[in-house]
């Protein structure tokens, strides 16, 4: 098998025929695309065109997309439901069903409008690099959008159906949590001041998530479950790596802070009880 046969056999034949001809689905080059260039101007560009410029403000931008992403994942949860999750569908074992009509149908078409909102997650980058808030574009941040991004590609390219469309129902619904706290950070002092103590619950969250993906997710590697081998294994890999990296992130940012706080009120006590 010649070089060309083996790509047009598993970038084409191996594919699902419903959505490769699907925009963004059965080019090779757009999807690597849009993130090279994600990363370029992020880490190049941007910053370059901001050096000697003020932030910017974009609180009105920021609470339209955040109330994009309640609205378009709330959405996706019950494009879900309505497909069959848990009726039709279980939390079992389940083979992708290539149906042309129907509820497997509609699990692909959402899948492939959750690979249009990855794109579009890139814009919180962006935002990021206008406002000057360098800090927040950590590797766990960059890495995480542009595997998400590709896996969701790929996924909706070979297997948008069956199990692998759960790990799609537990973060979408997780991620209308999220933007919903997100939203309330814009809605000013008072309100800010209220939901600070659900901060660090957030990033929990999230990582309670990868670990009920990753025990899921074990099930496919089981000689008696007949799913595709492959999608198992590289998808617990990639939820390990981000739980790993969240982990660091709430370690430093929450753990050690807290700490940081505590040994600061024993010694602002032992100054107390050394002046009386």
């Amino acid at each position: 098998m010649g070089l060309s046969e083996f790509l047009h056999f598993y970038w084409t034949e191996n594919a699902d025929p419903r959505t490769n001809h699907w925009p963004l689905i059965g080019s090779p080059y757009i999807m690597p695309l849009f993130s090279v260039s994600y990363l370029y101007f992020v880490l190049k560009c941007g910053p370059n065109f901001m050096k000697d410029r003020k932030p910017y403000n974009l609180k009105t931008f920021i609470k339209l997309y955040n109330i994009f992403q309640i609205v378009a994942n709330a959405y996706f949860v019950k494009s879900f439901i309505d497909a069959g999750w848990f009726t039709t569908i279980s939390l079992g074992c389940e083979p992708i069903n290539y149906a042309t009509e129907g509820g497997p149908v509609k699990l692909a078409e959402t899948m492939w409008w959750i690979l249009i909102v990855k794109i579009i997650d890139y814009i919180e980058t962006f935002i990021f690099v206008l406002r000057k808030k360098n800090r927040q574009i950590s590797f766990l941040h960059l890495y995480h959008h542009v595997s998400t991004a590709l896996i969701q590609w790929l996924i909706t390219k070979y297997v948008p159906g069956g199990m692998t469309t759960f790990g799609n129902l537990v973060n979408c619904s997780v991620h209308v949590i999220m933007y919903t706290y997100y939203y309330l950070t814009t809605c000013g002092p008072t309100v800010q001041k209220i939901i600070a103590p659900f901060k660090p619950m957030i990033t929990i969250i999230q990582m309670v998530q990868f670990w009920v993906l990753m025990i899921y997710g074990i099930q496919s590697l089981l000689p008696s479950c007949p799913v595709t081998r492959i999608a198992g294994p590289l998808m617990i890999l990639n939820l390990l790596i981000n739980f790993f990296l969240f982990y660091n992130f709430y370690k430093k940012n929450y753990k050690e802070e807290e700490e940081k706080k505590k040994l600061l009120n024993q010694q602002q006590q032992q100054k107390k009880k050394k002046a009386n």
